[in-house]
This record gives structure tokens, sequence and C-alpha cells, in this order.
């Protein structure tokens, strides 16, 4: 359970960060950012159970969907548009990436 919650705390704040760094893309408080990491993490969890892991490139646009999902569902979380939400998830995959070798060391 500690797991999950550092887990989406983390990814917030990558969240956030994604949104300071695009322009197309807005989220309104930290606080939303951990919603917008519900959000997004039930969507790739639906999105999975159809799809399966065809490597980086795939999970990328289908992490850039979720993305733009969650940004049509949450007034407090906009993505101007596909490529914006694609920008996003690449943001969060190279974060994602690089946390994970800092922790792993």
């Amino acid at each position: 359970m500690i797991t999950f919650i550092v887990t989406l705390l983390v990814s917030a704040l990558i969240i956030l960060l994604a949104a300071w760094l695009l322009p197309g893309v807005s989220v309104k408080s930290y606080g939303w950012a951990i919603v917008v990491a519900l959000v997004v993490g039930l969507l790739n969890a639906l999105f999975g159970m159809f799809l399966p892991d065809f490597g980086f490139l795939v999970s990328l646009i289908v992490d850039a969907v979720a993305i733009w999902c969650a940004g049509k569902l949450l007034k407090s979380f906009s993505v101007a548009n596909f490529w914006w939400a694609l920008g996003c998830a690449a943001v969060i995959a190279v974060c994602q990436w690089l946390l994970g070798s800092v922790v792993a060391l």
C-alpha cells in the first residue's frame, strides 16, 4: 500500500512537471495532479486489458490516449490535443525511467 501511495504522489509530481514544461498541458494544483494520476492509471489498466504489450512505442501511445481522455474527463486538467498528450506521455516516461534508474542503484 505504501508503494502505491508513493508511486501515486511521485506520478502527480511528474504530471505537474509535464504541465510546467508543455504549454498545451495544464493542471490546476497538486491535488488535481493526484486525481489525474489516478484517472490515467485506471485508464491505462482498462486499455491494457484489451491491448497486449507490444513494446515502448505502443505503450507510449496508449499512455497518450489515457492522458488525452483524462483531459476530456477532468475540468481541472486540460490537454490541447493528442500531440500534447503524446508529449506529456513522453515526459512522464522519461522521468519514470530516470527515477527508476536512480532508485535501482
